[in-house]
């Protein structure tokens, strides 16, 4: 007990490598998962929301015909509507700074030329129209307006459309009445067999009516039926389950770098502590056994180790909660074998400050070595890169680190990720989760000739040694 509670001790005595590696590390991994849980859980949103375009309608016509009024109706629903002012200065910088994605352009007589055309049978005018260079919203924007001169000439001339309605009687009459003209039996010799209409000539005033009646198709909901989700799960598509899994593994796999860096150091200082100088002579002296003090020692740290696994699987799960993910979509099992996963790597990380302690570093070379020895396992264990994006020659020296296995290990216990091909496999997890313990085992061994090569050498072990003079 009294070995724990000095290994305690010193642990604390050492707080602020506990709080730059441990809490200030863990929270800018944190953050990275809570930058990818916000990320996944927003993906998921049901809702369509378009996204609108800014149309500016600069209008020379004085409103003629309602044509710029039922424009901006039309338009108003998917478009968000700019003004600006009829110079050229205006409209240039507007267009070169990308003020808005579209500019409309009605020229003075365009009513008159219009009315003309439906008269006369001819094209229509169009307006005329800038589309910004930044996106292809202005080009959909300018779709919109073609659809609105489409309809209103459409409308008007339909409404100055008259056909003889006796020749149009005895021609249903000749078809078999109004069921002639059924859909399915309608054909391209019947259209050709009606007879003929006369277009009216309309006027400003009719004009004004189809430009309205344009207008409010845009916003009748029988004509242009609204949008609507729906939320059919395809093999592509994530649900809500798998989001959540892969975010709960995601987050547990950041603690890969803060553990490796914290307990590996700690380890190393505070097991050095008790090896070194009068420490280690007093040690010897005492009428307990060496073995049995270093082993309560590794305990300890490796319970602290266990300790800050709870705490970063309980943050985890809070996390997850905060981004609007349910941790009921995890199963039991799956957040036991990660937790379990966790825990392994934890105490291989002690079992790296132990073979640091028994080499005799020093507190730089101890700092040095955790630092490259814990970015190297960051980038190529798929945390801070894709593994898809990682060079052959990487992913091989990736599988002779311990953080490679880990992150296998918890994607084979969750069932997602790269090395989860075939869902939640246990045979896979324990696999992997045995070559990282295989590495706290050879880091303990590696310790274990390092150190009793340096006690069989004074000169390496202590440097100063006392010598009895005969």
């Amino acid at each position: 007990m009294n070995t724990c509670k000095a290994t305690l001790r010193v642990l604390f005595a050492h707080r602020v490598y506990l709080m730059i590696y441990l809490v200030f590390i863990g929270i800018l991994m944190m953050s990275i998962s809570w930058a990818m849980l916000t990320s996944a859980s927003g993906s998921m949103s049901a809702v369509f929301e378009s996204t609108k375009t800014r149309v500016a309608i600069i209008d020379r016509d004085s409103d003629r015909g309602d044509i710029a009024t039922s424009m901006r109706a039309y338009l108003r629903d998917s478009s968000e509507l700019v003004d600006l002012d009829d110079t050229s200065e205006t409209l240039q910088q507007a267009v070169a700074s990308n003020w808005v994605d579209l500019i409309v352009i009605i020229p003075d007589g365009f009513a008159d030329d219009y009315v003309a055309a439906a008269a006369d049978g001819d094209n229509p005018p169009n307006v005329d129209t800038v589309a910004s260079y930044a996106s292809g919203s202005g080009s959909m924007a300018r779709m919109n307006v073609g659809g609105f001169l489409s309809l209103t000439r459409t409308a008007l001339i339909g409404a100055q459309t008259r056909v003889d309605q006796a020749a149009l009687a005895g021609m249903m009459n000749a078809t078999g009445g109004a069921a002639g003209f059924d859909g399915a039996s309608l054909d391209q010799d019947m259209l050709d067999s009606l007879p003929e209409g006369q277009v009216d000539k309309p006027d400003i005033k009719d004009l004004s009516q189809a430009a309205k009646m344009a207008a409010e198709s845009a916003s009748d909901t029988d004509v242009n039926h609204q949008i609507a989700v729906v939320d059919t799960p395809t093999e592509e598509s994530a649900s809500a389950a798998d989001t959540a899994v892969s975010g709960f593994g995601g987050t547990m796999k950041t603690a890969l770098y803060p553990l490796s860096l914290a307990m590996t150091i700690c380890g190393s200082m505070i097991l050095g502590a008790f090896t070194t100088g009068e420490v280690r002579r007093r040690l010897t002296a005492s009428p307990r056994r060496m073995v049995l003090m270093g082993l309560q020692r590794l305990l300890t740290l490796g319970g602290f180790a266990l300790v800050v696994c709870v705490g970063y699987l309980v943050l985890s799960i809070g996390l997850m909660m905060a981004a609007g993910l349910d941790p009921l979509h995890l199963s039991v099992g799956g957040v036991l074998m990660t937790f379990g996963a966790t825990c392994v790597y934890a105490l291989m990380t002690v079992a790296c400050g132990f073979m640091l302690s028994e080499f005799g570093l020093s507190e730089e070379a101890a700092n040095g070595f955790a630092n490259i020895f814990g970015l190297l396992i960051m980038f190529t264990s798929g945390v801070a890169l894709p593994i898809d994006m990682m060079p052959g020659v990487m992913v091989t020296i990736a599988k002779f680190l311990p953080g490679w296995w880990y992150c296998t290990a918890i994607d084979n216990a969750l069932g997602f990720g790269t090395a989860a091909e075939t869902g939640i496999s246990v045979a896979g997890w324990s696999g992997s989760l045995g070559l990282v313990a295989l590495f706290g085992v050879m880091f303990i061994c590696i310790g274990l000739a390092a150190g009793r090569f340096r006690r069989s050498r004074p000169a390496l072990a202590a440097p100063a040694t006392t010598q009895l003079a005969e």
